[in-house]
């Protein structure tokens, strides 16, 4: 079972890029769920909603004890942080750091641009986290500090 996984989560990588894209607001994610039935026979359930956010709403957020969760590669990250509070687990590295990511907290998921935050976003939420929020626009979108 953790092989399908850690294979499904590595063709997502794969095919997914970091653009920018439009997103609906709040997207819910639909997981197969095996059945004892024949084959054909598959439920989809659906599970926790990602919740898009802008970077203000996001900061609001973290000041109340969210935390930042960069999925970007350690090379991105040296150039800069969101915040000093963030914590990077890069995407390709978030199925064997999964014990790292709090369940009892909500999770601002951001990188570049914004589609690997949401690949890590589905990631989490189909491994079972509930509050789950993707940053729209990554740290492109991110505002200039004063």
């Amino acid at each position: 079972m953790n092989k399908l996984i850690a294979f499904s989560f590595c063709a997502m990588m794969l095919a997914t890029a970091c653009n920018s894209s439009e997103e609906p607001k709040p997207q819910a994610v639909a997981k197969k769920v095996e059945t004892t039935q024949p084959a054909a026979a598959v439920v989809e359930q659906k599970v926790a909603p990602i919740t898009m956010i802008d970077w203000q709403k996001a900061f609001e957020m973290n000041k109340a004890g969210a935390v930042l969760l960069d999925v970007r590669t350690p090379a991105e990250v040296a150039k800069g942080m969101a915040s000093e509070a963030a914590v990077n687990v890069p995407l390709q590295e978030l199925p064997q750091r999964l014990s790292e990511v709090p369940k009892d907290k909500d999770l601002l998921v951001y990188c570049r641009s914004g589609k690997r935050s949401m690949a890590a976003s589905k990631f989490l939420v189909e491994n079972g986290y509930t509050r789950v929020f993707n940053v729209e626009g990554g740290i492109l979108a991110l505002p200039p500090k004063n």
